[in-house]
Formats: structure tokens, sequence, C-alpha cells
């Protein structure tokens, strides 16, 4: 049987060796997201707020403009931690390899922007329930490239049916080390990061996987 444990230590198999890339892959996010921020937040008017309901709204469209525009590098850095676990040795430069498809990650991020808030403004915890089914989206692309967005996203729901505690537990077992970044200045969220998607790329590969075989 495949336990959280048993993940954990196959990801960190995976990083070793490969802990630069993948932390400066998320610095590099980290980076890019903050300008996009700055340059987004006149556009949206944030310099001029004046109430607090306005802020939220403004805060939340700034999110998901940020969200969807950098959704390709963000599926690069995905698809490369992934490959980690699958025993590849892919250069920095691979993360970069979706922009090859810009407008057709950037729509991905769009739909699962949509579909996500839409669930959650019925109500949080089918928001959260959601999150989970289509969590498997970006994996399922990658191996099926023919695949149009929806396909992925309905492919993902179905491999997660039964798997969504599972998922939300191994992540919910981060939250003593998420606890100790803050004591870091937040500077170990960068090397916290890639060993928690990488935990995520190996629950795929050994429990979504396995369980289609």
């Amino acid at each position: 049987m495949i336990d959280n444990q048993t993940m954990k230590h196959d990801a960190l198999e995976s990083l070793s060796g490969n802990w630069g890339k993948s932390v400066l892959a998320v610095f590099l996010f980290a980076v890019i997201s903050t300008a996009l921020t700055l340059l987004t937040n006149p556009l949206l008017g944030l310099d001029e707020i004046t109430t607090l309901k306005e802020d939220i709204i403004a805060n939340i469209q700034g999110t998901l403009i940020n969200y969807v525009l950098l959704m390709p590098l963000y599926v690069g850095t995905t698809w490369m931690l992934q490959s980690l676990v699958q025993g590849e040795r892919p250069s920095f430069g691979f993360i970069f390899s979706p922009f090859r498809r810009f407008w057709r990650y950037m729509l991905t991020g769009l739909i699962l922007v949509v579909l996500l808030t839409f669930w959650t403004l019925l109500l949080v915890i089918p928001g959260i329930i959601k999150f989970y089914s289509y969590s498997q989206t970006l994996y399922i692309l990658r191996e099926h490239p023919d695949y149009s967005p929806l396909d992925a996203i309905r492919e993902s729901k179905e491999k997660m049916r039964g798997f969504k505690w599972a998922l939300f537990v191994l992540q919910l077992s981060f939250i003593g080390w998420a606890i100790l970044s803050i004591f870091t200045l937040f500077i170990g969220l960068f090397w916290l990061e890639p060993y928690v998607r990488t935990t995520m790329a190996s629950f795929y590969e050994l429990k979504i996987k396995q369980a289609s075989k």
C-alpha cells in the first residue's frame, strides 16, 4: 500500500540533485507574479481604492489575471517536477515549453478559475471539493496533448473519485513545514513549494495512474 510517507520519500529522492533548478523555478514564478501585480494594480484602480469592498474585488481580479496569464509558466514548472518523479532530468528551460501553446494553457487556467469561482460562490465546501476533483488536470494534459482543457478536467474528475480525501490529508501533512517557513521570513517557502508539488506529482504517478491500470 502506498502511504503518504512513501510519496514524500519518493518526492525527496526525485528532488535530490535537482533542488537548485526547482527552487529557481519557484523563485522565478514569484518574481514575475509580483512584477505583474505591480503592473496590473494601476490598471485595476488599486491605487484609487476608497472602500473595503472595492479593495476585495480589485484584489480578486488581480489574482485571477495573474493566475491566467502565468498559467503556462505554472504548467511548465509542474511538468518539470513531474518529470523528476518519472526519473527524467529535464533542463531548467523545460519550464518554458508550454509557452509554445500559450493560449491553450492560458485557456485552461481561465476555465479552471471560472469553474472554481462558480462552485465557491455557491458554497465554500463544494468549491473545495471541486478543487480536488480538478487537481489532476495538468498532469492529464501532459499525457494527452490532444485533449482539450475540458477533456482533461472531465478525466481528472473521474480519476479523483475516491481519492479527494487522500489528497487533502497528504497536503495537510505539510502544515508543520509551512508554519516553520514563517520563522525563515517565508524564504523557506521556496524550498517547501517544490517539495509539496513534487509530492503531488508522486501522488499522481503512484496512486492515480496505478489505480487506472
